[in-house]
């Protein structure tokens, strides 16, 4: 009978911490969406009407519905935030992420186009290091032509930070790829 309550009360704790994991991490999530939200430190921000996001979504956000009648983004330093009716994607850009490519062409059709670079060191259980792991992500962010201005600021943003932090952007880049010395990340 003990045996049986051991069990039922490990099973309580696994269930307990596991919930509790994931109330923290839904949290720290809204949190962050609060303040993307705010708008306080945004550095551009567009809408998308039907036929736009219908055609953003047939593109680019495969994880959104066409049917939601539009759409909205917004980006700061750190995040990148897009939502429509019933989807939301948040795309956390802190921590050991840096973005090393921003551009946009401001014709009809064009995505913004951000990379992001980051790299995971592992190590065995003594702390000592095994090997590094390089890694890279690329966004395409359709953008609706009356918003190109909002476009090309994020574009502006993104690159005179990459240019300021030339160390941060050679970090994330492994040893076996070109290395521009004006920190131009080609996509």
């Amino acid at each position: 009978m003990s045996q049986v309550s051991l069990i039922l009360a490990f099973a309580l704790f696994a269930v307990l911490a596991g919930g509790g994991y994931l109330f923290l991490k839904r949290r720290k999530r809204n949190r962050v969406i609060a303040d993307v939200l705010s708008g306080e430190n945004l550095i551009g921000r567009w809408s998308y009407h039907t036929a736009e996001w219908q055609q953003a979504v047939a593109e680019e956000f495969s994880w959104a519905k066409a049917s939601d009648g539009g759409g909205e983004i917004f980006i700061s330093p750190s995040t990148i935030y897009i939502r429509s009716a019933s989807s939301d994607h948040l795309i956390e850009l802190n921590g050991s992420k840096v973005v090393t490519h921003a551009s946009y062409r401001g014709t009809e059709g064009a995505p913004l186009k951000i990379r992001v670079r980051w790299k995971v060191i592992e190590s065995n259980a003594d702390g000592v290091q095994q090997r590094t792991k390089y890694y890279k992500e690329d966004y395409r962010i359709p953008v609706p032509l009356r918003e190109r201005a909002a476009a090309e600021k994020v574009v502006l943003w993104f690159s005179a930070h990459c240019e300021k932090n030339l160390d941060a952007y050679a970090d994330v880049v492994g040893a076996d790829e070109a290395l521009s010395i004006f920190g131009d990340d080609s996509f």
